[in-house]
């Protein structure tokens, strides 16, 4: 984060501007949907719950989504939300404080901004946007104005990643060698936007960011070169104009040497019973000289010659909802005026690494990041 971006959250928490919620005012947080499908109606369904706020209105192309979205809000003994079609009528509701946004991915950063521009506070989900060009806009217009941009990295939020996080900046694992990303789903192929690469980024940027914003985050930059490959068209009989990859491998190096490895497919069977879990299975672990860490876990393992036992990295026990979480830390940041956990320059970073991957599976040869950018 900047020292303009901190100024200008300094100064935002100063002022007692309609932005700015205060005790003394009373004032709920107020907040628009845009997109309600099956992401945006996941979160609009833990905000409630949560009870964090006024859901006062509703953005969604397809009328069945908008009217699902508006019965739960009725539910929860909230007042009806008002509907509209397009995010530019939200944006100019007065009413409307925050924006909570959950679109296909080729449509995010120009919400973004026009969300932005239009003064609102905003958690957008991830990928941030899809091009490096796109998210260095968004970074710009961000950290020139007083609102709360958090991106939707709920893992941010969430003990199992924060605590041992702070155990691996400390040491815990010892210099990082090497790490592991698996995306083994049984649950899919999954159609629609999803299934084409110019909305979605291809899978490399639309699911896998969230584990290279953690790698990112582990290694405190971002990588410097990846190698990979891929295979596409295993589900052209059914998804004929499906072009994103169906199972991709890659290999990528960050400058301290760190070699992280991802495998990626769809093509693994489903099971069911007993053995559900056999084929299908998401992880992110990293190995140290001294040990290593599992994150979905938040276990920390060590070499056996080190005498230690393993052990859990986090004092939170029982199940844990980071989409809850990341939606009470972005009130939080709303409320108090204070940096989010998941920033847009974290949101960049991962979409670079994410990129760095899909080009090197698509031109199937080496390619570094300053390549990348240019």
């Amino acid at each position: 984060m900047t020292a303009d971006r901190r100024a200008f959250l300094a100064a935002a928490a100063a002022t007692a501007g309609a932005a700015c919620l205060t005790a003394a005012d009373g004032d709920r947080l107020r907040v628009g949907f845009v997109g309600v499908g099956s992401r945006g109606t996941a979160l609009l369904r833990n905000f409630l719950d949560a009870k964090l706020g006024d859901v006062v209105a509703v953005c969604d192309l397809k009328p069945e989504h908008a009217k699902r979205a508006v019965t739960l809000v009725t539910g929860a003994g909230q007042k009806e939300p008002v509907v509209v079609d397009e995010w530019a009528k939200l944006l100019a509701m007065k009413d409307v404080q925050a924006v909570v946004s959950a679109l296909p991915c080729d449509l995010h950063a120009k919400n973004y901004l026009d969300t932005i521009a239009a003064g609102k506070d905003l958690y957008g989900e991830k990928p941030m946007c899809l091009t490096p060009a796109d998210c260095d806009a968004v970074v710009k217009a961000a950290n020139a104005s007083k609102q709360v941009v958090q991106v939707g990295f709920q893992r941010r939020a969430d003990p199992r990643f924060v605590q041992p996080m702070k155990l691996i900046h400390g040491g815990e694992i010892g210099d990082l060698v090497e790490g592991r990303i698996l995306w083994s789903n049984a649950w899919g192929p999954l159609g629609d936007w999803f299934g084409k690469r110019a909305r979605s980024g291809d899978w490399m940027v639309e699911q896998a960011c969230h584990n290279w914003d953690v790698i990112n985050w582990a290694c405190k930059g971002l990588p410097v070169r990846a190698m990979g490959l891929g295979r596409t068209g295993l589900y052209k009989a059914f998804q004929p104009d499906r072009d994103v990859h169906d199972y991709y491998s890659a290999v990528v190096e960050y400058d301290t040497g760190c070699l992280v490895n991802i495998l990626h497919s769809w093509v693994a069977p489903g099971r069911t019973g007993k053995f559900a879990k056999e084929f299908n299975d998401e992880y992110t672990r990293l190995n140290g000289d001294k040990g290593g860490v599992d994150f979905n876990s938040g276990l920390f393992s060590y070499r056996k010659e080190l005498g230690k036992p393993d052990r859990v990295g986090h004092a939170v026990e029982g199940a844990i909802n980071n989409t809850r979480l990341g939606l009470e830390a972005f009130a939080a940041s709303v409320r108090g005026r204070t940096p989010p956990v998941a920033t847009v320059e974290h949101g960049r970073d991962a979409v670079l690494a994410c990129l760095l991957v899909r080009e090197a599976v698509y031109q199937k040869r080496p390619v570094t990041m300053k390549e990348l950018r240019g």
